[in-house]
Formats: C-alpha cells, sequence, structure tokens
C-alpha cells in the first residue's frame, strides 16, 4: 500500500510537472514570436530608413561636387574646401547607409551576387586612382607592386570593388606617416591581395576578434569614425567568392597587412 501510494505521488508529480512544462514552453514560444515579429519591423525599419537617408545624400554630394569641381564656375579656395567637406561627409554617411542595408541582406540571406569574368590587376588599378587623394591629402605613398599583369577571377564587380575600397581606405585612414602598398601575387590555383601600411597596427586579442560585427579598436574610436561593419560585410563579401581572407601585424605601431585570396579562373 505504502509502494502504491508512493508511485501515484509520483505519476501525479510528474503530470504537474509536464503540464507545467507545457505552459513555459508555450509562454517561451509565444515570446519568440514576439521577438521574432519586432526583429522583423526593425529590419524593415532600418531599411526604410537607410532609403530614406540615401537618396537626399546623394544629391548633397552631387550639388557639392559641382561646387568642388568648378561646374558652377571659379569659386574662392575656402568655398571650394567647405564644399570638398560636405563631399565627404556626404560619402560617409552613404557608406553607413550601405553598410546596414547590406547587413540586412547578408543576414537574410538576400546578399544577390552578379558573377563575370573580371580582370583583378585592372580592377586594383582602378580602386587604388580613385582612393589616391585620399592618401595624398595625409602625405602617404600608395602603390601597386607586383609583376601580375592579368589575373582572371570570376567576381561580383560592384561587390568586390566595396571590398577593396574598405580594405585601401582602412589602411589609409589607420596610417599616419608613411606609405599604403598593395601587393598582387599568383598560386598555382589562386590570387593574392596584399594590402599592408606603416600604421597603428593590430594587437592579437583586436585581430581574434577584426571580422565580427559592430567590432572597432576602443583606442582609436573616439579618433577615427567608423561603423564596425565594414571589414564583417567585406569577409561575407569574399566568403562568397569562395575566398578567404586574414589580418597580421607585428604589434602596435609596426603596421598591418590584410590579405585575401580568391580562386583564378582555369585557363
Amino acid at each position: 500500500m505504502a509502494f502504491g501510494i508512493m508511485l501515484i505521488r509520483s505519476v501525479l508529480k510528474e503530470v504537474e510537472q509536464r503540464e507545467k512544462l507545457e505552459i513555459l514552453t508555450k509562454k517561451l514560444e509565444n515570446a519568440n514570436a514576439k521577438l521574432r515579429e519586432l526583429d522583423r519591423l526593425k529590419s524593415e525599419f532600418l531599411s526604410f530608413a537607410s532609403h530614406q537617408v540615401k537618396a537626399p545624400m546623394a544629391v548633397v554630394k552631387g550639388f557639392a561636387t559641382l561646387i568642388y569641381d568648378g561646374t558652377y564656375g571659379p569659386v574662392s579656395d575656402q568655398i571650394r574646401e567647405t564644399a570638398h567637406k560636405i563631399k565627404d561627409s556626404a560619402d560617409r554617411m552613404i557608406t553607413l547607409v550601405n553598410n546596414i542595408l547590406n547587413l540586412r541582406k547578408i543576414e537574410e540571406g538576400k546578399m544577390e551576387y552578379h558573377f563575370e569574368e573580371v580582370n583583378m590587376v585592372n580592377l586594383t588599378r582602378q580602386m587604388l586612382e580613385e582612393l589616391k587623394p585620399l592618401a595624398d591629402n595625409k602625405t602617404l605613398t600608395l602603390t601597386l607592386e607586383g609583376e601580375v599583369t592579368e589575373a582572371m577571377v570570376r567576381a561580383d564587380v560592384e561587390k568586390f570593388r566595396q571590398v577593396l575600397q574598405n580594405l585601401i581606405e582602412n589602411a589609409i585612414k589607420y596610417t599616419e606617416r608613411g606609405w599604403v602598398k598593395v601587393v598582387l601575387e599568383k598560386t598555382a590555383s589562386s590570387l593574392l591581395i596584399k594590402i599592408s601600411d606603416s600604421g597603428r597596427g593590430l594587437s592579437e586579442e583586436l585581430i581574434s576578434r577584426l571580422f565580427e560585427r559592430f567590432n572597432r579598436d576602443e583606442a582609436v574610436a573616439k579618433k577615427i569614425e567608423g561603423t564596425g561593419l565594414g571589414l564583417y560585410i567585406a569577409k561575407q563579401i569574399i566568403l562568397a567568392h569562395q575566398g578567404e581572407v586574414w589580418a597580421e601585424s607585428l604589434g602596435k605601431e609596426q603596421g598591418s597587412l590584410f590579405t585575401v585570396k580568391i580562386p583564378l579562373l582555369s585557363n
């Protein structure tokens, strides 16, 4: 009889625990559903807000460029300098908006790629020409080195342009004096794009989390503008090209080296 009573109590307790577990599970499911809905609404709001900001900023940039390059006629050096600052601010805002939009696409698996055969030497040279004024403003030497004259890869031109721009701009941004160098090398099946500088360098701890979202070097975060998204997005684009990216540095104030490895098209 005692054993029977104990058995009944045990069964009743188990039933009660199961009922509590079912209630808790339903509550968690409802909470998760609400969180997913909030996350969806947040993403849609960010996308909407970003698109609404991007268009007028592009217009501001356009007018500032027209003033800066003299399309509207001769202007004083002070006005030209002010117009250039407006253009730079608009560029930073557009970059921020693009990063937010790209982050959403990556997280939702909706980033679209349009692959074609590309000579990466030409694309890299174009990017250096576009970014040379940025290096000149800091009196940095910006060079493309290596004996590679042709490196055919399968790539999305605009997406990979974004990768190169991010890595080279970062090298310029975090280098106060000296040089930024891009070297192209070929292996049997891959192209190596090496971007090195004589800048601030990287600690081992920072390298370990460098390609994570919203990650920045706290030592310079207040001095140098950034979102902490550029390297994360660049890595995702490189992975979509079946490639790799990694960073190296001898330490603080000893420069850094970023290497991108992507497959070459077979002959």
